[in-house]
């Protein structure tokens, strides 16, 4: 290969050749003699030139971006990294998937950019670790971002090993809430930290729990909230109300709840505030819309709504591709939560322009600006529930207050050209150039 040295060796060659030349031709000097040693000049310098960016492979080429995910399902950080693809488009961008299935995401991930799958698998993670390193050396990106807070630990320690020469961390969650543990998140973050550039918290209250329970140095966080494509969900929720996906029953209001089935969501408030609606004499019913990993999860709602006698009040749909057509034909969108990173589903309500009750924990607070964009109700707490539901049916202005101040806020702060931004900003940072570079 080529060294500083011999470059120089080069560039003294030019001049000493060029020199040597014009000297000659001075002896000579007629019209044809001058245009043959500019030509010769002007040919070793388009050449010399074309070996000095050989030097600097990134002033020829886009920068590449790795991101690291686990299955491309349809959760917040999958569709997060896809909006960051579709708009980000001064890097170019491959996709690890670290999941044993491809997740009913794999077609718009893979329609987008190149798409690798290197499952972990279980027990220790060696043997994923060689197959990462190995991927990495293939794929030769400029930078990764790990969006798996603790995994990017060996994700940061296989990207060195391969070369990389940046790696940041993303913290989607509570880790600690999460591990349900604070010493094993916290060990990990401090064990990537010689070869992990940063952590991307994706709200001010994930930056918050690095912070002071991570025990994270506040240089090395960066806030980039989450954003979502606010004018194309403003347009399909427009088109949802006039076209229902699944239609609508007369004089019932319609609620929704858009999460995974999982430990932090709490599906059972909902019902319960469900049963306490009817008890005042209003008919309302739920659209439950996420997949779950474990039945044993449905079952634990499905017991309360069988307990309360609400089984035509709620329908399990799915995973669904048509959220935005979903959250426009409802008219209330519910998040009952204990545990939040940055909520997705309360962002895409607001562009959608459809009031929010949600739980009262800092991440919904921080996207519905403490109350102005939305309710905020306790943790838990149906009574509750049902009294912010019923107050936003009832009060035709304050609902439309509501929705102009929510959709206001999403598209100032929220909309996914920021995030784009954030990430291109940290990107080239980190890189030393800019992204058009």
């Amino acid at each position: 290969e080529r060294t500083l040295a011999d470059g120089w060796w080069s560039i003294d060659a030019c001049a000493s050749n060029v020199n040597r030349k014009c000297s000659a031709d001075a002896k000579r000097p007629t019209p044809s003699h001058a245009l043959k040693a500019l030509l010769r000049f002007t040919r070793q310098a388009f050449f010399l030139h074309l070996w000095s960016m050989s030097l600097n492979p990134s002033a020829t080429r886009q920068l590449r971006v790795v991101h690291i995910l686990g299955k491309l399902n349809t959760s917040g950080p999958q569709w997060r990294v896809l909006n960051i693809i579709r708009d980000l488009d001064s890097f170019s961008h491959t996709v690890v998937s670290v999941g044993s299935e491809k997740g009913v995401l794999y077609p718009r991930y893979a329609a987008l950019c190149e798409v690798i799958q290197c499952p972990r698998g279980r027990g220790l993670p060696l043997s994923f670790f060689f197959r990462l390193v190995n991927v990495l050396k293939q794929v030769r990106p400029d930078a990764v971002v790990a969006h798996l807070f603790g995994n990017h630990t060996v994700v940061a320690w296989a990207a060195r090993l391969a070369g990389v020469p940046v790696t940041l961390g993303v913290s989607t969650n509570d880790p600690e809430y999460y591990s349900g543990s604070r010493w094993w998140p916290m060990a990990l973050a401090h064990l990537g930290r010689p070869v992990c550039k940063g952590e991307i918290a994706v709200s001010s209250a994930v930056g918050e729990v690095l912070r002071t329970r991570m025990l994270l140095p506040a240089r090395r966080i960066t806030v980039i909230n989450n954003g979502c494509p606010v004018d194309e969900i403003a347009s399909r929720a427009a088109a949802g109300r006039n076209a229902p996906p699944i239609p609508r029953r007369a004089r019932v209001s319609r609620l929704i709840m858009v999460a995974a089935i999982r430990r932090t969501k709490k599906y059972q408030t909902v019902v319960r505030a469900i049963g306490e609606l009817r008890d005042r004499g209003r008919q309302t019913e739920l659209l439950i819309v996420g997949g779950t990993a474990r039945d044993s999860r449905k079952k634990a709602i499905e017991r309360v709504i069988d307990e309360l006698g609400l089984r035509e009040n709620v329908t399990f749909v799915g995973v669904r591709e048509d959220v935005p057509e979903l959250l426009g034909a409802s008219d209330v969108l519910v998040h009952s939560t204990a545990s939040e990173g940055f909520p997705m589903a309360v962002l895409e309500g607001m562009a959608a322009g459809i009031p929010i009750v949600a739980s009262d924990i800092a991440p919904c607070r921080e996207a519905l600006d403490n109350g102005v964009c939305g309710l905020l109700v306790p943790t838990g707490n149906a009574t509750a529930m049902a009294d912010a539901i019923e107050k936003i049916l009832d009060d035709d202005s304050f609902r439309a207050n509501l929705v102009k101040a929510a959709f206001e806020r999403v598209s100032s702060r929220f909309d996914v050209t920021q995030m784009s931004a954030g990430y291109e900003a940290l990107l080239s940072s980190h890189l030393g150039v800019t992204a058009e570079e």
